[in-house]
């Protein structure tokens, strides 16, 4: 695909977009956010052959993009994993 096809599709995208209304653009965004959501747990679902829970899922993504918590020790990671207080 050339630079001259990309620019003439993306134009045409925004002559779309130009036509709907605020109201049907959120739920475009909503669906296209949900789809990437169910695409990103089937991929973990291939990846560690379970359905991870919700909380599971954020903090391995936020590992993977280089977020979270490094710990020196197992039992600092322990001590943490086990602290009450912690949300």
């Amino acid at each position: 695909m050339n630079t001259s096809t990309v620019t003439t599709e993306r134009q045409d995208i925004h002559k779309i977009i130009d036509t709907l209304s605020d109201d049907a653009i959120k739920k475009l965004i909503g669906q296209a956010k949900l789809l990437r959501d169910e695409q990103e747990v089937a991929a973990l679902k291939a990846k560690y052959g379970t359905t991870p829970n919700a909380e599971t899922v954020a903090a391995m993504m936020e590992a993977e993009s280089g977020g979270g918590e490094e710990f020196s020790s197992i039992e600092e990671l322990m001590a943490d994993l086990h602290d009450e207080n912690d949300d």
